[in-house]
């Protein structure tokens, strides 16, 4: 019973962690709402990119929003599945392995109790028998030492009666001399058979009370004996519980270390999805706010252009002041709302940096490898920088060969006037001028023109 009381918290123990659920059962309803957030936002990315393609810029930017609050549902959705990883790790690796530590320490000290209960009984066994062996030795040194004396006092009653035998049929023979020694002598025989049958008697007893505590020896002897082994038994049965219980506890500790490496390996996996979800959130709201950007930087350049506008038409009295004094209070409200867009877009974005830092933090202790989403997006913006030098550049060139191009045309129209007056001064009368500077003046103007579309056609 003892042994059983010690064995239940283990067995109820056992049982619990054999009818543990698998820790992919408590993933399968958020993994469910993320597959299903991620196919919208697959969705809205393909809208997203046929009003683009379609240049409708307004509904692009509508769903741009809705593609950022999209994203950040799947990231809250995927934070869940971290909960969800934590509640379980607590459930089903450290509140079980607490219970095994917990159990082992109950099972150690009720052992050590048990140990210490029959050591002690062990322990006054022996005490019992060593004194009764003892008190034996004293008993059978008692005896040896009583059955001694008595065959001494017998051996010398026996001599004492031979002696009076033969006293005695000596007396017999002096019957009349000596009637009154024998007399004597009778008397002495009747005290001397009376003493002896005392001692006899006492022997007896001596004996009677010596094979009664013989049997009382060797009856106590086998139970103290029976004891002693019992005991004995008893320490090796506990070795061999506490060998199980142990063994057994560090069996579930070993199942609650791999359910812990199984738990740290779904959060890794949800933190690098979760890292993909923050990248495309990120870059997502980069992009916009990169967009956004410019948009202001065009508002800038648009609200200056008006400000000047607006100082040359007062300079001048322009009634048209009053249209650009409005347009500029209008490009001005409008670029108070960008920059407010502007900030909130920021405001999120470090919001999703501040969400990011857990799952960071774990790749990095994890060993894991990744670019951060801002590295990438600070990239993204450096290179459509560059672009936007390069188109710079290409429009900057273009209206330098525009230029050159306008110039060869002056030149060319020049020219041609030149010669037209030159041949009208060659003419001899007005009359035929028309007639005869027809042709020329064709001639003359279809160079530039058919230049002109050759060169367009060419820079095209």
């Amino acid at each position: 019973r003892e042994w059983a009381q010690v064995m239940a918290p283990l067995l109820v123990l056992l049982k619990d962690v054999m009818h543990a659920s698998p820790i992919e059962n408590c993933l399968i309803g958020p993994e469910e709402d993320v597959k299903r957030m991620k196919f919208n936002i697959e969705e809205c990315s393909q809208q997203q990119a046929q009003a683009i393609s379609e240049g409708e810029m307004k509904e692009a930017e509508a769903i741009y929003y809705q593609k950022i609050q999209m994203q950040e549902t799947a990231s809250q959705l995927i934070k869940k599945k971290l909960a969800v990883l934590e509640e379980e790790e607590n459930n089903a690796f450290k509140i079980p392995l607490k219970r095994v530590h917990e159990c082992h320490n109950r099972a150690n000290f009720d052992i050590s109790t048990v140990l210490k209960n029959h050591d002690k009984v062990k322990k006054r066994a022996e005490q019992d028998l060593h004194n009764l062996v003892t008190e034996l030795e004293k008993v059978n040194l008692e005896d040896y030492n009583a059955t001694k004396g008595f065959s001494e006092e017998r051996e010398a009653s026996n001599q004492a009666l031979k002696e009076n035998q033969q006293r005695q049929e000596a007396c017999w023979t002096k019957m009349e001399e000596l009637e009154q020694e024998l007399i004597s002598l009778g008397n002495f025989r009747y005290e001397e058979i009376k003493k002896r049958a005392k001692a006899l008697e006492r022997n007896e007893k001596r004996i009677v009370e010596y094979q009664h505590f013989l049997e009382f020896v060797n009856q106590h002897k086998q139970l103290l004996q029976l004891t002693i082994k019992n005991c004995e038994l008893a320490e090796e049965i506990t070795d061999t519980v506490d060998e199980f219980i142990s063994s057994g506890c560090n069996a579930i500790e070993r199942r609650m270390r791999d359910v812990e490496k199984e738990i740290e390996a779904k959060k890794i996996e949800v933190h690098e999805e979760y890292l993909d979800s923050f990248r495309s959130m990120y870059l997502t709201i980069g992009d916009l706010h990169y967009k956004k950007e410019r948009n202001m930087e065009e508002l800038d350049k648009k609200i200056q252009l008006a400000h000047i506008q607006q100082e040359f038409a007062m300079e001048t009295f322009n009634p048209k002041a009053k249209e650009w004094s409005q347009q500029k209070k209008q490009l001005n409200s409008e670029r108070k709302a960008m920059e407010d867009q502007i900030g909130e877009l920021r405001g999120r974005a470090n919001l999703y940096i501040e969400w990011f830092g857990p799952t960071e933090k774990a790749l990095i202790e994890a060993g894991k490898d990744f670019k951060h989403p801002v590295e990438e997006l600070q990239e993204t913006n450096a290179s459509r920088a560059n672009k936007l030098v390069e188109y710079h550049d290409l429009m900057t060139r273009q209206e330098d060969d525009e230029a050159e191009y306008a110039a060869e045309l002056a030149e060319i129209e020049r020219l041609r006037a030149l010669t037209a007056s030159q041949e009208l001064a060659r003419l001899p009368a007005p009359a035929d001028g028309p007639s005869g500077t027809s042709p020329t003046f064709g001639s003359v103007r279809g160079t530039p023109h058919s230049l002109s579309g050759s060169m367009s056609s060419s820079f095209r």
